[in-house]
């Protein structure tokens, strides 16, 4: 196994043997009567962030962006598995919520200025938002395990409140295809934000009028602002990110939601019209949002593709939703390389 895949068994073994800790009765916790929270506190704090350090030995800078996030995920689990009648440390850690909050939104608006800096000036020279973005954020997090993270974010922030001329972007690809009008996809999108932005002001006011915590309150106009950003970022960006065909691969993009896919023309068999009563199987990919799949990609066997965080997963055949799906095929065809049989002795 990797070095990821011993790290992951390890972290997941000591997070077990802490819930069988704290919630079945043996010797070690004095039959449920005495169950200490410093083991896992230590755990959190050192033994797992030092065991990370050890095994891939990351330059300082990552090796602090990975420690903060798994002391948050520590943080987490620990107020997921330990009872409430054991909380000791925990109740002194929860009470502190507002300042997990304020560094949730430090990072955000750390996020939100290096779009506003970086990205502005990437896009006066060559217009490829995606290139500026995945640029900007290699500059500050390289390839660590936040940067997938962190390149999302960027996106549904770029999208939701800085683009202003999309037709003035350009994107990799010699073909460009949208998915934007397939039965009425945006206009779809449009049409829930604009139901959410109505319902939204009654139904807080009524929360705020009833909850009896004032401050979950306020976390639900905060999450449900935040979501609302998301939907505007999914909205916006499906109106100009195209599904593209480039020299040597398909490029499939989809709003911000859905993960980009770079799949080589060898790497397909087959392209052909299909119909949109297609169910969710494990090995498709369906690229679909408000609209009708309307084409189907076979992949040759045993194909694999790597996700939007760099995990690779078996892929047998790729569906999308396209405005103009016979111009699409007819142009894909002509890319994919031609199948020769064998020659027979």
């Amino acid at each position: 196994m990797s070095k990821k895949h011993w790290f992951s068994l390890i972290v997941l073994t000591v997070i077990f043997a802490h819930y069988c800790y704290f919630r079945i009765p043996f010797v070690a916790n004095d039959y449920g009567r005495n169950m200490a929270e410093w083991p896992l506190l230590g755990d959190v704090l050192f033994s797992i962030p030092l065991l990370y350090y050890f095994l891939f030995r990351p330059p300082l800078k990552r090796f602090l962006m990975a420690w903060l996030g798994i002391v948050a995920a520590g943080l987490l689990v620990g107020r997921a598995v330990i009872p409430d009648e054991s909380k000791h440390l925990w109740r002194g850690i929860e009470s502190y919520w507002l300042l997990l909050v304020l560094a949730e939104c430090a990072l955000e608006i750390y996020l939100l200025v290096l779009v506003a800096r970086r990205v502005k000036g990437l896009l006066q020279l060559s217009g490829n938002a995606d290139e500026a973005l995945a640029t900007a954020v290699r500059g500050r997090f390289g390839h660590s395990g936040f940067a997938p993270f962190a390149l999302f974010e960027m996106r549904i922030w770029y999208y939701a409140l800085f683009m202003r001329n999309g037709e003035q972007l350009r994107f990799r690809g010699e073909q460009h295809f949208s998915y934007d009008k397939n039965d009425g996809n945006v206009s779809n999108q449009f049409a829930f934000i604009m139901v959410m932005l109505f319902e939204m002001p009654l139904s807080h006011f009524m929360l705020h009028l009833m909850s009896v915590r004032p401050w979950a309150a306020w976390l639900v106009d905060i999450l449900s602002l935040w979501s609302m950003l998301y939907l505007v970022a999914e909205y916006r960006a499906s109106q100009w990110r195209p599904i593209s065909l480039d020299s040597d691969a398909l490029l499939i993009r989809n709003g911000v939601f859905a993960d980009d896919r770079e799949v080589p023309y060898a790497m397909i068999e087959s392209v052909v019209r299909c119909s949109n009563d297609i169910r969710r199987q494990r090995g498709i990919l369906r690229f679909r949002q408000f609209g009708s799949l309307n084409v189907e990609i076979q992949l040759q066997q045993n194909s694999k593709l790597a996700n939007g965080f760099g995990r690779v997963r078996p892929v047998s055949r790729i569906y999308l939703s396209l405005d103009k799906p016979d111009a699409f095929v007819d142009a894909l065809r002509v890319r994919i390389p031609p199948v020769h049989p064998p020659v027979s002795a």
